[in-house]
């Protein structure tokens, strides 16, 4: 990283220009099995004609005939990328009380490569050997054949970060202040992080060594003294890669990069007594954030009329007559057991799942007041008071996009937008230092006898915090979850209940000291398993406050004149208070509704020490 900038004065104006470079590598070999497995069985030395009742698998190890054996390989990933941002900002000071700062920044963010091209991603048009040319098949990045004829997404030019802001003091005691900017992060296909790409891009090329058991008195791989585990061999390119397995997706138009527009503004006043109020309003907007809201591959709804159909075999009666058709001549023998009606109509009944870690469809939106107030030390005290009083939207619930959870129904999005996870209305903290006024320099007992050395020079720290409870949650089951998967997202838990109208939903977590649930049963039903629950994403219903106060008390004395000693005692959780963890969220669950045998704090804790320097 190379970063310079210049600081240029003239009259009222004061430039910052500057530019940042950026090249950052990423070599990556996700090896999780390189070493390789081995498996004993009873079979090696058992009875040829007692298999099942003789021999003993530890007997077999210390002989070291391996039963079976398999070794996965990895390809290594070298990715790489770039970033050239000039930037200039101008703070003018238009009058001795305002001033004004307007700035850009322009980011160039060049999207990520890999050295040897060894991305391998989905592509919707493209027609897949492997399934009798149904549109949909594995490519990767370079000028192969049946590569994509491109080694990284196109690079955005129009990503320019404008800010603005004031500040302007009413007079020598009151400042009023605010300002926004537009804000490029770090994202897309510029960034191979958060994005997993280094983990999962390359899986459809790791090859493996696999020797299966023979069931017999004969090791599949023989004695481990005399074999060597082969490396294996990456699997060769090719359009028919992925066929019944998960693929990722990929495309040129995702070098997007996410951005954040934050404003702000606020009043700041001196008071008495050393004290600052500060009151602020501070909102921000974030688009082209990681999520799942498009999977590729989801059950189209419209499909969801057919009910239990859907996981009936693809060659059953009713789904004969119901009109479903083998999608492709391979079918069943790429998915055996798996392949279902519902397999059968996907978008790209070819693979079993596609996940598209640059999906970049997500927002939020946080708006907040924020009250402090702070005392600055003297005469033996200063303490620091913040309330936050806000409020968070958003449709997406994880920076880490292997990690974001899978819209319930990528066709009805509405039901994504909903309160953010995270959202916690109400947070209080409280810091405050407190000196006793006795002792040495003190108003009290200020004598250098026995007394005023023991009492004083003591202090005592008290840092309390309050915070309102986040909102419910499991996942793609939002709230409260019930049985079934009719989209076939393939995750767990994947459907919603349905929200019975003017019925309360939350109790009291007092309830968990008497056994009975904090959540209502009665406020919830259960839509089916090939039915859609209707609940948004996220209800507003929380977990408990979270209610902690720390302590700590402290004296600092002299012993003699060059030796000094402190003692301090710190208690965490003073007041022993008890944080439920939430309730169980299965509608199924005869437990719905219950905390069991669940704390999200600890107990108190204290701890001393005694420190001496000299």
């Amino acid at each position: 990283m190379v970063e310079n900038n210049y600081l240029w004065i003239n009259g009222k104006h004061t430039f910052n220009i500057g530019l940042e470079v950026r090249r950052t590598y990423q070599d990556d070999n996700e090896c999780q099995h390189c070493a390789g497995t081995f498996k004993f069985s009873n079979n090696q030395t058992a009875d040829p004609n007692n298999l099942g009742t003789t021999g003993n698998a530890f007997a077999s190890f210390l002989l070291g005939t391996v039963d079976s054996a398999n070794r996965i390989g990895s390809p290594e990933l070298r990715l790489r990328n770039r970033d050239f941002s000039p930037y200039i900002q101008d703070d003018i000071k238009l009058r001795p009380n305002l001033t004004i700062n307007i700035g850009v920044r322009w980011d160039v963010m060049v999207p990520f490569s890999e050295v040897n091209n060894q991305i391998v991603f989905f592509d919707p048009k493209l027609p897949n050997p492997a399934a009798d040319g149904l549109p949909g098949a594995a490519t990767k990045f370079g000028s192969c054949a049946g590569c994509a004829g491109f080694t990284r997404a196109d690079i955005r030019w129009n990503h320019f970060s404008p800010r603005v802001g004031f500040s302007y003091a009413l007079n020598n005691k009151t400042v009023i202040q605010g300002g926004g900017s537009w804000n490029y992060l770090d994202g897309g296909a510029y960034e191979y992080g958060t994005s997993k790409v280094a983990v999962n891009y390359a899986n459809l090329l790791t090859g493996s060594f696999n020797r299966n058991s023979t069931g017999t008195t004969t090791a599949a791989f023989g004695s481990w003294d005399s074999n060597i585990l082969p490396i294996p061999a990456p699997v060769p390119f090719s359009n028919s890669l992925g066929i019944a397995q998960p693929i990722n997706a990929f495309s040129r138009t995702d070098g997007i990069a996410p951005y954040v527009i934050s404003w702000s503004i606020g009043i700041q006043r001196e008071l008495p007594f050393n004290m600052l109020l500060s009151a602020h309003y501070m909102g921000n907007r974030a688009n082209f954030l990681p999520a799942n809201l498009n999977p590729p591959n989801q059950l189209d709804s419209s499909h969801v009329g057919l009910g239990s159909v859907l996981g009936l075999p693809v060659t059953d009666p009713a789904a004969v007559a119901a009109g479903v058709s083998i999608p492709y001549a391979n079918f069943l023998t790429d998915y055996g057991s798996s392949a279902t009606v519902l397999q059968a109509l996907r978008p790209y009944p070819q693979f079993a799942s596609i996940m598209n870690n640059f999906d970049n469809s997500g927002s939020s939106l946080y708006n907040a007041m924020q009250l402090v107030l702070e005392k600055r030390f003297s005469a033996g005290l200063g303490f620091l008071v913040s309330y936050n009083l806000s409020r968070m939207m958003s449709n997406t619930n994880s920076g880490f996009t292997s990690f974001v959870n899978t819209a319930l129904n990528r066709n009805n999005q509405k039901a994504e937008w909903t309160l953010d996870n995270n959202d916690q209305p109400q947070m209080i903290s409280i810091a405050s230092t407190y000196e006793l006024p006795i002792g040495k320099g003190k108003p009290f007992l200020n004598s250098q006898g026995i007394v005023s050395n023991i009492l004083g020079g003591w202090q005592f720290s008290p840092i309390l915090q309050y915070q309102e409870g986040t909102p419910l949650f499991s996942g793609t089951g939002g709230s409260v979850y019930a049985p079934g998967d009719p989209l076939g997202n393939n995750c767990a838990p994947c459907n919603r209940a349905n929200v019975v109208p003017g019925v309360q939903q939350e109790f009291s977590f007092s309830n968990v000291y008497s056994g009975k649930p904090v959540l209502n049963a009665a406020a919830f039903t259960a839509p089916g398993l090939w039915v859609l629950g209707t609940a948004p994403r996220v209800l507003d219903i929380r977990n408990p406050w979270s209610l902690n106060e720390n302590v700590s008390l402290s004296k600092k004395f002299a012993i003699g004149e060059h030796v000094k000693a402190e003692l301090r005692m710190s208690y965490f959780n003073v007041l022993n208070r008890v944080v439920f963890g939430g309730p169980n969220l299965n509608l199924a669950d005869p437990n719905f509704g219950l905390v069991i045998n669940s704390q999200a704090n600890t107990q108190r804790q204290g701890q001393a020490q005694f420190q001496v320097n000299f």
